[in-house]
C-alpha cells in the first residue's frame, strides 16, 4: 500500500510538472508577441468585406486576426492575400487563405498563423486567384519554392518515387519508405556471395590487431 501511494505521488508530481511547463511555455510565448501595424488599409472586394484586422508577431512567427463578411448573394470563391513586411518595409512573406463556408450575409472570424522573421507590418486584400503551389514545399511552416533552390530547379525532383513537394504527406512518406526498403533489399540481393566474402575480408584486414569489433579478442 505504501509503495502504491509513493507511485501515485510520483505520477501526480510528473503530471503537475508537465502542466506547469505548458502554462509557463505559453506565457513566455505570448509575452514575446508584439503588435504589428498596417502598411495600408485592407482592400475588400465587391462580394467580401474585411474588418477588425489585427496582427501580432514574435521574431520567428505570428498570427493575424480578421473578420470577413459576405456581402453578395452567392458563396465566394476568392482568397485573402496576406502580405507581411519587415522592419525595413521589405516584403518578407505572403500567405493566401481560401474563403470557404461563408454564406451570403454572414460574417466569419479568421485567425491565420504564419512563420517569418522579424515581421513589423502587414497588408490584406481580396484576390480572385492564388498562385500555383504544386511546386511549393511546406517545411515546418516555411514555404520553399522548389523552382529556385540556390539557383536549381527541383520542381520535378523525386525521392524514391515521390515528388519532393509532396514528401511530407504521411501516405507519401510511407510510400517513399517502402520504396527505399525495396531498393535496399534488391540492391543487397544483387551482390554476389563472393562480394560479401571480399568485403568481410577487407573489414577484418583493417581491424586493429588482436581485436574484433571491440568485442572478441583474437
Amino acid at each position: 500500500m505504501e509503495r502504491m501511494r509513493t507511485f501515485l505521488l510520483y505520477a501526480l508530481g510528473i503530471v503537475g510538472f508537465i502542466f506547469l511547463s505548458y502554462i509557463l511555455e505559453d506565457g513566455l510565448i505570448i509575452g514575446t508577441y508584439k503588435q504589428i501595424s498596417e502598411v495600408s488599409n485592407p482592400v475588400s472586394s465587391d462580394s467580401i468585406n474585411i474588418s477588425d484586422v489585427s496582427g501580432r508577431a514574435s521574431y520567428v512567427s505570428g498570427y493575424m486576426d480578421f473578420k470577413l463578411t459576405n456581402t453578395s448573394n452567392k458563396s465566394p470563391s476568392e482568397y485573402v492575400k496576406i502580405e507581411l513586411f519587415s522592419k525595413q518595409g521589405l516584403q518578407a512573406a505572403t500567405k493566401y487563405v481560401q474563403i470557404e463556408d461563408l454564406d451570403p450575409g454572414n460574417t466569419k472570424e479568421y485567425q491565420v498563423k504564419f512563420k517569418a522573421n522579424d515581421i513589423k507590418g502587414y497588408r490584406l486584400s481580396i484576390v480572385n486567384q492564388a498562385p500555383d503551389k504544386s511546386n511549393i514545399l511546406n517545411l515546418f511552416g516555411f514555404e520553399i519554392d522548389l523552382t529556385n533552390v540556390f539557383g536549381m530547379d527541383l520542381s520535378n525532383a523525386t525521392i524514391f518515387g515521390v515528388k519532393l513537394s509532396e514528401i511530407f504527406n504521411f501516405d507519401n512518406l510511407k510510400t517513399a519508405g517502402g520504396n527505399a526498403w525495396s531498393w535496399t533489399v534488391n540492391f543487397l540481393g544483387s551482390i554476389p556471395w563472393w562480394g560479401y566474402v571480399i568485403g568481410g575480408g577487407i573489414v577484418l584486414w583493417f581491424m586493429p590487431l588482436r581485436y574484433l569489433f571491440g568485442i572478441f579478442p583474437i
